[in-house]
């Protein structure tokens, strides 16, 4: 039998640790998207929401991306694509619209403080 207690500490943890990323502006979203609504209602009733699989997904993968580059089973293929890109960016390249990031579009919805 699972520890529901256990694992919400877990995840919530592990959400925490990517709270300045989001906030910073560094997570993008697309503007429009089918499971958007019910995606950004997950983030933000975590930790007491009745569902926490999105939240503990996102956090994963912020993980995955924050270690990319290091060890055996490196990400650094999509960590370099992506650095590229910005850098084709900075450097005036015309590249396909940049999503809004997640805290602009939670302030925007009146879900974080301007």
């Amino acid at each position: 039998m699972r520890n529901k207690m256990c694992e919400c500490r877990v995840a919530s943890a592990r959400m925490h640790a990517h709270t300045a990323m989001i906030e910073n502006g560094f997570v993008h979203l697309p503007k429009e998207a089918a499971w958007l609504p019910e995606y950004l209602h997950e983030l933000t009733v975590f930790p007491k929401g009745k569902h926490d699989d999105q939240v503990d997904s996102t956090a994963q993968m912020l993980d995955w991306l924050k270690r990319a580059g290091s060890g055996p089973s490196s990400n650094a293929g999509i960590w370099h694509l992506y650095r590229e890109r910005y850098e084709a960016e900075q450097a005036g390249s015309s590249l396909p619209g940049r999503p809004e990031p997640l805290s602009m579009m939670l302030k925007r919805m009146g879900l974080l403080p301007r």
